[in-house]
Formats: C-alpha cells, structure tokens, sequence
C-alpha cells in the first residue's frame, strides 16, 4: 500500500511538474523594436540613480548594442535578425543600385510597394507605406506614440505567442527634432507594458525593447553630395544611373544619412576609394579586396583580414599609411593580455577594446557591410561628424519642414552606431555589449531546440 501511495505522489509531482512547465513554455513574448533610438538615452532614462522616477523598473540593461555598418535600417534590421531568419535587403536604402539589372532602382512611392524589402512584412505590427512616414513627419512623437499605443493593444489582443512591433516614428523624431524626443517614447511605452499586463493578467508575457542603431549630430549637418560627385568627374569618372563603361560610377543618393555608397567595375574600386576619402566631410571609405578589405582615409590607408582558428576569429590590421581606423593605441594593452598571435588580433578582444571607442567593433563591421545586401556596394564611405549625405531635393524639404537637418545615422562613429537592448525575460544577464548578430539570440529560437535565456557577460 505505502508503495502505491508513494507511486501516487510521484505521478501527482510529475503531471503538476509538466503543467508548469507548459504554462512556462506557453508564457508570450514581446519584441519592440525602436527606430535610430541611441544607447545613451535608454540609458538615461533607466539610470538607477533616479530611484523611483527611473523607467522600466525590473528590467535587465540596457546594453549597447553595436549595429551594423552602415548603421541604417535596411542593414541593420537584417543583421540583427538574419540569424532567426530574416532574409537580407536589396539595397542600403530604398533607392539602390541593382547589380542584376545594372541600373538604380527605388526610391518613389509606387516601387516601396513593388520592391521587396524583407524586414517590412517581418513585424506584426509596423509600417507598411511611405504614407505613414509622412504622416509621422509633422508631429513624429504625438502620432508615433499613438501608433505604439494601437500596437500594443492588437498585442493585447493577438492569440500568437511571439508579436513583433516595429516604430518608424522614433527615427523621425530624431532626425527632425533630437534624440532626447525619444524620451517620451520611452515614458509612454513603460506605461503602456504596464497596462497591457493589467488587462491580461492570466495571459503573462515578458518583453524583449531594442533599437537597430543610434543617431549623431547636434549642428545644421552639411550635404558631400555635391563634393563627391564633382570629385569623381574631376578625376575623369562619369556620374551615371547605369553602369556602361569603365569611367563610370553609380552614386545612389537618396535619405539624409552620414554614409554612402558607389558602385563601379571591380579594377576602379581602388581609385574611387582614394577620390572620395579625400573629399572634405568623407571620413573613410572601404572596399573588398580578393582577400580581406582596404580602408581609404585623409588619416591614412590599411589593409584588413581575417581567419578563423579553432572556431575563433582573428584579425591582422595592416595600416600602411597612417591609422585610418584610429586604432593603433589599443594594441599595446592588448599584447599584454596575450590577445596578440603573430600580428593577428582576437575578436573578442578587439570587439571588447573598442566598444566605447570612436568607431566601434571596427573590422567585424566592415567586413560584414558588404554581405548584408544582395546588392553590395563597390565602396562605402563613412561621413565625418557634422556631415551627411543625401540627395539635395530632400535636403530642400527637410529645410521646409523643420529648418536645417542637425541628426542622422549611418556613419561608422560611435554615437550613429551604438543602440540598445533591455528585457525582463528570466534569467538573462545584461552583457556589458553586444554585436548586432548576437542580440536577439538569447531571446528566440533559431533552430529547432529550446531558446536562449542566457548570454554570458564575456560573450559577444
């Protein structure tokens, strides 16, 4: 008798154990991903120090989150969740050059709809037409925070497990007023979470917040547009919508961004690298060697590589010229943590040494810049701080609509680069820093087995 009672029980322990562990299991997620928002305001606002005033109590971070180069959307988007399946974009922007069809495509109001861009159908809930940017536009934060609010109740609402929300309007607040806009994004989504979970009480989720990248600036941003392509046809090139002979060059510019990108036979990459790094207001441009990378800059020049040993990766940095890459001064401390092997240089320590740095994780971000598109540039140029790039016309309207465009991103620098992350999901541990492809690993399952809850601080 005792031993069927104890049968009993454990059978009793067994099912009760199973049913937690569903409702465990069963437990929704909410993943918000918040447009151009920098690091720094994420942090502000989650300051510790602020006590009781401090936003999303009981969340984990934030973290910096170290985006792609270059640091704009249709990359970075992919970047991040190319590794839970996110197909790539087929251009750095809505206006591209098309290899396949060698000529510039996109950039209107019809070819958004027509032309595809994975990461738009990717959200539950997002923009999906050019209209709502212009909507967004004119009162970015009033009709941005009114767009999350109607999110979060379809949330509230939806019978999935995992909802994905998507807000365009925090890129537009920062590019029209300032960054500090988004500190009523952040005010008005931690109320919003909350009731949320009062109106759902038997149906608990936990939440995932991060940002594709930051946003730089501060003064009226000046146009190189104009000074590049001047460059180039001094130099003898022809700025052209197709690619017909060898003097041409496919210049493709669009938004108001502080990167660009050129497009032109692979035996003149070289040369239109040296031309553009030197114009006033371009910082560096880099392009794909047949092996490793070459980094043109008014700093000096360098030659890139990579291998992987045992599963690690390893750099070797070549400056022959200067430090185009400003990075020189890290690699003392780093040879004396053994971090050096015969010229070549850890990942994990050069992404941990320049976090913080002017221009963050470097070489993973240069390198990778060229796989993120199915339509990769020929070079792409990084613009200097209190520049950007773009065409003039939309200059023109930015000017009519809030006066002189003062914030941007794209660029490789520190400030357009680093966004964010926090969550509250348990057992996560707040890494210090994280790699744009590294992000949401933690939080969703890749493959077929259970997901990640845990990144360890040394992991990046």
């Amino acid at each position: 008798m005792a031993t069927r009672t104890l049968v009993f029980g454990l059978l009793v322990v067994t099912l009760l154990a199973a049913v937690a562990g569903a409702e465990e299991l069963s437990k929704r997620r909410l993943f918000i991903a918040l447009d151009a928002v920098p690091y720094q305001i994420a942090a502000d606002v989650m300051n510790p120090a602020l006590g009781d005033e401090a936003l999303f109590q009981g969340f984990e971070g934030p973290v910096r989150l170290v985006s792609t180069f270059p640091s704009s959307t249709s990359v970075a988007l992919p970047g991040i969740l190319g590794p839970i399946g996110l197909e790539r974009s087929p251009g750095y922007e809505a206006r591209f050059f098309d290899w396949q069809e060698g000529k510039v495509r996109g950039g209107g109001a019809v070819s958004y709809g027509r032309i595809e861009f994975p990461w738009r159908d990717f959200f539950d809930w997002g923009r999906k037409g050019v209209a709502g940017s212009a909507i967004e536009a004119v009162k970015p934060v009033k009709s941005g925070i009114k767009r999350l609010r109607n999110a979060m109740d379809d949330f509230v609402r939806s019978d999935k497990d995992e909802f994905w929300i998507y807000s365009a309007a925090t890129d537009i607040a920062g590019h029209v007023l300032s960054p500090q806009a988004h500190v009523d994004f952040f005010k008005a989504l931690d109320e919003m979470i909350l009731e949320a979970r009062q109106a759902s009480p038997d149906r608990p989720f936990d939440v995932v917040v991060f940002s594709d990248h930051g946003m730089d600036g501060g003064e009226p941003l000046i146009n190189v547009f104009k000074p590049a392509k001047r460059a180039l046809k001094q130099a003898g090139y022809r700025s052209k919508k197709r690619l017909k002979g060898t003097e041409d060059v496919v210049l493709t510019p669009f938004g108001l961004v502080s990167n660009f990108e050129a497009y032109t036979v692979d035996e003149n990459k070289g040369r239109v690298a040296e031309i553009l790094a030197a114009v006033e207001g371009v910082d560096l441009c880099a392009y794909k060697l047949e092996e490793g990378w070459r980094i043109e800059s008014h700093r000096g020049n360098a030659t890139l590589q990579q291998k992987e040993v045992d599963g690690e990766l390893w750099w070797k940095y070549e400056p022959h010229h200067g430090d185009p890459l400003q990075f020189q001064d890290l690699v003392p401390a780093m040879e004396e943590e053994g971090q050096v092997r015969d010229g070549w240089l850890s990942d994990a320590a050069c992404f941990e040494a320049t976090v913080v740095a002017e221009n963050p994780d470097p070489f993973y971000r240069i390198a990778h810049a060229f796989e993120l598109t199915t339509n990769p540039a020929s070079v792409i140029c990084s613009a200097s701080r209190g520049y950007m790039y773009g065409a003039p016309h939309t200059g023109v309207l930015a000017q009519i609509g809030k006066g002189h465009l003062r914030w941007t991103h794209g660029a490789l620098n520190r400030e357009a680069t680093l966004g964010f992350l926090f969550s509250d999901v348990a057992g996560w541990e707040a890494p210090e820093a994280v790699r744009f492809d590294r992000a949401i690993l933690p939080f969703h399952d890749a493959a077929e087995g259970e997901p990640e809850t845990k990144l360890s601080k040394s992991s990046q």
